[in-house]
């Protein structure tokens, strides 16, 4: 489940293993946010900390065009040639993104845009902002209290208070998704508002979109979000280990749990087809 902790200097840390598969296969993870490791040709993994803070906490591996970024509780840093070099942003880091020509990190400082003078703060300075999303007529921040939407039309924000910290967001079919730190789905009802669903006996940690699909990493394992007849469900991929972050690179599906490592889910065709 998700731990508020709050070391020195008040900071939420993200207690979950994140993975990240380059274009040449090679995988990358960083098991409950200790350390980066690096798959080898034998099989097993190699450190991949070089250039990291000692005692540097890994919230997000983050992969932007075939490079590799390490969102950490020290800031932002970039893997080049075997060597984590810092991008500047000296905060405690969540989440990393590249959308429309523009560079976006989510930070314990609010949300943060790279400019050509560099890092420029553009919303919520005195908040944290775990995750966000980026679409051509709005940006959703994930916050303390709920969801912060922004219009990029009229240049006006609303905010939508939810009762609870919200760490990861998606969407399906077009309507607004959070997870909640108290492993509730959180989804846009279109009527301006979100309904919270609990799935029985299933505390989510992430949500992940791939390959057209919308995957609930869960602590029963990972599961594939659909709806029918205006019900959520979720429909089981690989049960057993708690599973906490994905990543898709051709017809593999790379998992990192919290107890067995990283499994690998073979996915020829998409989770549900016959």
């Amino acid at each position: 489940m998700f731990k508020d902790q709050r070391p020195q200097g008040g900071k939420v840390l993200f207690h979950f293993s994140s993975i990240a598969v380059l274009e040449d296969n090679t995988i990358f993870t960083a098991p409950a946010g200790r350390n980066v490791w690096k798959a080898n040709e034998a099989g097993g993994w190699d450190s991949c900390a070089s250039g990291l803070p000692e005692n540097a906490h890994i919230n997000r591996l983050q992969r932007q065009s075939d490079r590799l970024f390490a969102c950490t509780d020290e800031g932002l840093f970039r893997l080049k040639n075997e060597i984590w070099t810092p991008e500047k942003m000296p905060i405690n880091c969540y989440q990393y993104k590249e959308s429309g020509g523009l560079t976006f990190a989510a930070t314990e400082h609010g949300l943060w845009c790279h400019t050509a003078r560099g890092w420029k703060n553009t919303a919520f300075s005195g908040h944290a902002v775990y995750d966000f999303l980026y679409t051509p007529n709005f940006i959703y921040l994930a916050m303390d209290w709920g969801i912060a939407m922004y219009d990029r039309f009229t240049c006006s924000w609303e905010q939508f208070a939810l009762g609870s910290r919200i760490l990861s967001l998606g969407s399906f079919q077009g309507r607004l998704l959070g997870i909640t730190e108290n492993g509730e789905l959180a989804a846009g009802n279109g009527r301006g508002g979100f309904e919270r669903i609990r799935f029985e006996g299933m505390f989510i940690f992430k949500i992940v979109q791939a390959q057209g699909g919308v995957y609930l990493c869960t602590d029963r394992g990972l599961y594939r979000l659909g709806e029918l007849r205006r019900q959520w469900m979720a429909v089981s991929v690989s049960l057993g280990s708690p599973v906490t972050d994905i990543a898709v690179k051709g017809a593999l599906l790379y998992a990192a749990t919290l107890n067995e490592g990283v499994q690998m889910i073979e996915i020829g065709r998409e989770p549900g087809e016959n």
